[in-house]
């Protein structure tokens, strides 16, 4: 049987001077070192004016490497006597203009009084096509089967991604039936449409939905123009009448910006509504953020 002693034994790692000062943005001398060591509980050896045998005590199993060394070595100096500087790079850190205009956004529908949601990206067919009412045979549905699907998927659940939002916010409303209406959420997230025959891109897209006894075409109307005229003039925006297999006929539009198609809005049809087990209207709308951040960056009118 081994003795304590044998089992705890004292580890040793060698530090070099030159990678403790590169890494802490300092040019301590060897000694300096050795004294910030023994503050920290560590004796050192010296090997050469370069190198030092750092000696572990057991019990620091959390020390594996030269770099958790430098850690002790900083926590002994004190963080707080570290003179901060601005980095020799080229550009200065900036928040991305898409991310200020995407909270530009969550702020603008926090304050028409949504809340936000975030959903995963991979979902199934049957909450993308089935349950929207969206028949993948139907020759007036281009491309609805054109999706990235998941190889060696573990779950059905999960085995294509999305290419819109609506389906999500859907499921989020099935889940919350029980909690009271009304319910009025949105989601920024990421999509990924075909382009062409072989291509697909990811896009970045808002949806919201109002689930409530009294929401109709002229809400979901009314919140969809109060966006983009918060963001941009009315004169780029343009809404046609359109059909969308989820939508009721006759209650639904399609959103033009610069007449580029980029979303729509409307009541969703009763055959969907009971697809999700939903008991009350429901209203939603999405619109391509790529497009509509493309029209304001050539404006340069983001902040």
């Amino acid at each position: 049987m081994k003795s304590t002693s044998q089992i705890m034994q004292t580890n040793a790692i060698e530090v070099s001077i030159s990678y403790v000062n590169k890494i802490l943005g300092m040019k301590f001398n060897i000694y300096e070192i050795q004294n910030l060591l023994l503050k920290a509980g560590m004796n050192s050896d010296l090997i050469n004016k370069n190198r030092l045998n750092v000696f572990v005590p057991p019990y620091r199993t959390d020390i594996l490497h030269e770099m958790d060394i430098a850690e002790d070595i900083a926590i002994a100096y004190g963080y707080e006597n570290f003179i901060p500087e601005i980095p020799k790079i080229w550009t200065i850190g900036q928040e991305d203009k898409f991310r200020k205009f995407c909270n530009k956004l969550i702020n603008l529908m926090l304050g028409l009084n949504f809340q936000e949601t975030m959903s995963l990206i991979l979902t199934n067919r049957e909450n993308l096509f089935k349950r929207m009412n969206i028949f993948i045979e139907a020759e007036n549905v281009e491309n609805a089967q054109d999706v990235v699907e998941t190889e060696n998927a573990l779950s059905t659940e999960h085995d294509v991604v999305r290419n819109y939002l609506l389906p999500s916010l859907m499921s989020f409303l099935e889940i919350n039936k029980t909690k009271g209406y009304p319910q009025r959420i949105f989601e920024i997230g990421h999509c990924v449409e075909k382009t062409d025959a072989q291509n697909f891109q990811e896009i970045l897209k808002i949806s919201g939905v109002i689930a409530g006894t009294k929401t109709n075409f002229s809400e979901i109307k009314a919140i969809v123009e109060g966006i983009l005229f918060g963001i941009t003039d009315s004169s780029n925006v343009k809404i046609s009448e359109t059909e969308k297999p989820f939508f009721i006929n006759g209650r639904a539009a399609k959103i033009l910006i610069k007449d580029a198609d980029a979303g729509f809005f409307g009541e969703i049809s009763p055959f969907v509504i009971e697809n999700f087990g939903i008991e009350v209207p429901v209203t939603a709308f999405e619109i391509n953020l790529n497009i509509l951040n493309k029209l304001l960056n050539a404006q340069k009118i983001i902040e």
